[in-house]
Parts: C-alpha cells; structure tokens; sequence
C-alpha cells in the first residue's frame, strides 16, 4: 500500500514573509551583463576590425569598451537590489491562519487569502533562528517563511505537506546566492583589466588572436571564481547525504554514518569509509540541517531483509536479461518458492540500506508483477533518495525505460 495521505494541518502563526530569490538571481545575471556585455561586445568588434582590416570598428571597439565603467555602475545598483531581494523577507504581520494538506497551503490574512498548490513547493525546513519558523522553497525561486511557536509544530506543518523526512529529500544551501554575484561583479572587471594591461604590455598591439585570448582569459576565471563561491549543497533523503561542494560531491549513505556533531558553527559529518566532513553552516542552519538528518536517519527502514531479496539483485545481468529473469520467475512461481511476496519487494525498494542493484530490481519486479500501484510506489520512493543516480534509475523504472547506461550510471 502507499503512504497514507498526510493529515491536514491547522495553525496561527504570528508572521509570515516572502524572499525571492529566483528574481535576485534574474538581477544578479543582469549585475553580471551590465558589465560583461560591453567587454564580450568590444572584443568582438575588434575581432572583426582586425580581420577585416577596418580601423573605424576599432575605434567602436574603444567606445564600447569605455561602457564597461557606467556598466559597473549599473551593476553594483542591480547587484544591491539581488542581495535585497534573496535575503530580505517582506512580512506580513499575524494572525495568519495557516492550513497545510496534501494539496496545497492556503494562507488566510483577515479576509484576504492565498492558496499554494503542493506541486509548486519543492522542500521545506524548520529553522530555529531568529525565530521558530518553517523556511518553505517553492518552484518560482520564492521563499516562503512561516514562524511557528514551536520546533514540533513546525514538524507538523512539514509532515501536513508531505515533505517531512520519511516522504521527500530536501535540498539545503548553505550561504547565500548573493556570493557568488560578489564574485562575478569583483571578478569580471578585476581580470579584464589585468589581462588587457599583461597583453597589451607584452605585444603592444592587440589583434584578433589576442582578443580571443583576452575574451578566454577573462571569462573562465571569472566562471571559476563564481564556482568556487557557490555555497555548498546538502541534499538529506531516506537513504543518505549529499554534499554538494563547487567542484566536488561526497556521497553518505546512513549505514555509513556513524556521528553527527557540531563544532562552533560546523556540522561535522563522520562516516566510516569517507571520514569525516565538514560543513560550514551558520548557527541557526546547523541545528536545523543536523535535526532533519538525525530524524531521518531515525526513518531508515529497519529489520531483516526478507528471505531470498538476493533474488532481485542484477548478478552481472544486463537490463533486458534481468527484466527477463524476473518474469520467468513470476511465471513459474519460484519466485514465490523463494518465500517472498510482492510485498517483500516493496519492503526491498523502500529499504534504505538495501544494496542499490536490490532496491532497482524490487522496481523492475513490481512493474513486471504487473502491483497495482508499482508505479506510484517506485516514484515516491525515487522522490525521498538523495542518491541522484539512483533516483533516475528508479525514474526510469517507474515509466519501464531503463537502459544499461542508467543502470550503469545507478550502480558504478
């Protein structure tokens, strides 16, 4: 059986606001544009002035060059209004009746209200600093805050919208959007002004080659130092973690997780194969982040794996044979003969510690079983998995289009 529905959920909360940080970021790639425009659009024209022998273009190359200084002007007011939008919450002072459900939130002020459809939030948290309060993303780039009186309450809210720990992984960022923008505005002007200095010192005359060679030299240390900013990513599922660093990616599954701690402001994260990584956090996000990991690792399905699960892993199988071998199993009953029932394989897709080729063929099994409901099964448990590569193959289970590549990618 599935889930059962999450109960509906009723509360008053005494402040509500709106962060959107999807429209800061459309004014920070505008910051960036504002400066990085006229230089992409100088160095081409003169490009083409030197390939095509115009002496008139370089000098338009020159004016539009000298657009670059009212451009970071442009920019550091469009970055300012980034920054405001993504860390600033405009609120709505309370009462505001909140009731959460499995379709949706609707917001009651006074006579006013606002429904959230439940498709359109993507996660949530409990936050316990500055004050008590469930931090809500939604689809559209808005943060939606909610204070709650209580840690348990807001527990509440999340369970009534289906995204507590046992139903749905959360993504959380660790910093702002706003570094990466200080970056990219700092970066740009900063590296094009010291390659144009370095290159035109070097050979004097800047023609098509070393205006490419300007161009690259600018622009992909620029992306890198925007990289480098991006703040750290946790995702926490039903089965593990996933850091998410600006140019690497731990993965820890709970069977390895043996502590998590905190260490001033740093969640310390120690597992017995990868040791032990740090996060950097604020106050406020590492008790938040380390309460959802404890809770759902408290969730990981427990107890015994039933009798003969092995049945279900790949062995060296190729998708089409595996499929295959599952059916035959089925039509011959010795499927049955090795003690499970369809239910044992439901157990197996949801068992968080279940090897990964396991928890694939319970999905390929169910859907070849021909379960009632295999396919909104397998989805919801694709949707609790932190494990990005085991969440497509179970994707791609559910709608029976998985391929050896995915299969490979799920279980290297």
């Amino acid at each position: 059986m599935l889930p059962a529905s999450p109960p509906s959920v009723e509360l008053t909360s005494p402040r509500v606001g709106w962060r959107h940080e999807g429209l800061g970021r459309v004014f920070g790639v505008l910051a960036l544009l504002a400066i990085g425009g006229p230089f992409v659009a100088s160095v081409l024209i003169l490009m083409m002035a030197d390939l095509l022998g115009h002496e008139g273009l370089r000098s338009h190359s020159f004016h539009t060059l000298t657009l670059v200084i009212p451009g970071a002007l442009v920019a550091l007011g469009l970055a300012l209004v980034s920054v405001f939008l993504s860390t600033t919450p405009v609120s709505r002072r309370g009462p505001v009746r909140v009731a959460a459900g499995a379709g949706g939130l609707r917001l009651a002020m006074g006579a006013a209200e606002r429904w959230i459809p439940r498709a359109e939030v993507r996660s949530g948290l409990v936050l316990p600093e500055p004050r008590m309060r469930v931090e809500l993303h939604l689809r559209r780039g808005q943060v939606l805050d909610v204070q709650v009186a209580s840690e348990e309450e807001g527990a509440r809210l999340l369970a009534g919208l289906g995204i507590g720990p046992a139903e749905r992984r959360v993504a959380i960022s660790l910093g702002g959007v706003h570094r990466e923008l200080v970056a990219g505005c700092a970066g740009l002007p900063a590296l094009m002004t010291l390659w144009l200095v370095v290159l035109g010192g070097l050979f004097g005359h800047i023609g098509a080659a070393l205006a490419m060679a300007w161009l690259v030299l600018t622009l992909v240390p620029t992306w890198l130092l925007r990289r480098a900013a991006r703040p750290t990513q946790v995702v926490v599922g039903s089965d593990g973690v996933r850091v998410e660093r600006s140019f690497s990616s731990a993965w820890v599954p709970y069977a390895e997780l043996t502590e998590i701690r905190k260490d001033g402001d740093a969640l310390l994260l120690v597992s017995q194969k990868s040791g032990t990584l740090v996060l950097e956090t604020g106050e406020a996000q590492s008790d938040a982040v380390a309460v959802r990991i404890r809770e759902a690792h408290r969730r990981v399905a427990g107890g015994a794996a039933p009798r003969g699960a092995e049945a279900l892993e790949r062995r060296g199988r190729d998708v089409a044979a595996w499929r295959e071998d599952l059916r035959k199993l089925l039509a011959t009953g010795d499927y049955r003969a090795t003690g499970m029932i369809p239910e044992d394989a439901v157990h197996a897709l949801d068992d968080a510690d279940a090897p990964r080729d396991r928890r694939v063929g319970a999905a390929l099994f169910l859907r070849v079983a021909g379960y009632p409901e295999a396919q909104d099964r397998i989805r919801v448990a694709a949707g609790t998995t932190a494990d990005d590569a085991l969440r497509a193959a179970l994707e791609q289970a559910a709608e029976e289009e998985l391929d050896d590549a995915a299969l490979a990618r799920a279980l290297r």
